[in-house]
């Protein structure tokens, strides 16, 4: 049993890759595209995460979509950090035709890590951020849009309001 979990394992670090994305007109050059694998029980989960390096907190993530969209439908525990929920909005329509998304919304703050991410699912269940997804740009320009109006909106925020909002997704 602990030769599986240990090959399982190995099988997960070396299951993950990464790539730069380069998004034409921007400075936010802290932005990548990971491939993760997660395994759940028995079945092997790939989806690919958007990463925001060069931020305040792990939370920037969840802060942006609290900001935009309210409270989230769902939390689980993080893939990173144990004393943070990743959290989950289903049913977000992002731009002006009717197709809705589900947002999730995850991060970590260690030594060697340090980033925010989201993972976007369209209503069909195909992850946004594969290479042959046809809104894969769109989805990347608008929350990399999103990203810096959030940062300024947030700077500009009141001391006690940042905690409030800061102590609500830490839970």
């Amino acid at each position: 049993m602990k030769k599986i979990f240990i090959i399982l394992f190995i099988l997960n670090l070396t299951s993950c890759s990464s790539s730069k994305v380069t998004t034409i007109e921007t400075d936010y050059r802290d932005l990548e595209i990971a491939e993760k694998t997660k395994i759940n029980n028995s079945d092997t989960i790939n989806f690919n995460e958007l990463r925001f390096y060069n931020i305040d907190s792990a939370i920037d993530t969840m802060r942006l979509m609290y900001l935009d969209f309210g409270n989230w439908n769902h939390q689980e525990n993080s893939l990173y950090m144990s004393n943070v929920n990743k959290k989950i909005w289903k049913n977000i329509q992002l731009f002006d035709n009717n197709e809705t998304f589900t947002i999730i919304a995850d991060g970590i703050e260690f030594k060697g890590e340090y980033f925010a991410c989201l993972s976007i699912i369209d209503s069909a269940g195909k992850d946004c951020l594969k290479d042959e997804h046809p809104l894969k740009n769109k989805v990347i320009n608008f929350f990399y849009n999103k990203m810096k109006e959030t940062r300024e909106t947030y700077s500009k925020m009141e001391t006690t309001t940042k905690r409030s909002i800061n102590r609500k997704l830490w839970i």
